[in-house]
């Protein structure tokens, strides 16, 4: 038997969700851009749910995961990433 609540998280989730929200607010992106381009490149969650996630307050599915990195990847990619809050 699992003695781990159920809302118990896989520490590679945290880890990740830390390493992203890092990456994030280094790179000062703007929320809905990223968001946006997330949902161009396959991404499902909403803007509030990946708010929390880069916040650290939110899981994604591993594959969510991946496409929020990549989102981070190919926007500070193009060296424009936009003042926060436009």
């Amino acid at each position: 038997m699992n003695d781990r609540p159920k809302w118990a998280e896989p520490s590679w989730n945290s880890e990740q969700r830390k390493h992203a929200g890092e990456r994030y607010r280094g790179r000062n992106l703007n929320l809905s851009r990223l968001w946006t381009y997330y949902l161009g490149i396959g991404g499902d969650a909403d803007e509030f749910a990946l708010d929390g996630y880069l916040n650290g307050l939110l899981g994604l599915a591993p594959g969510q995961m991946r496409l929020v990195d990549t989102a981070i990847d190919e926007l500070s990619a193009d060296g424009q990433p936009g003042p926060v809050g436009q």
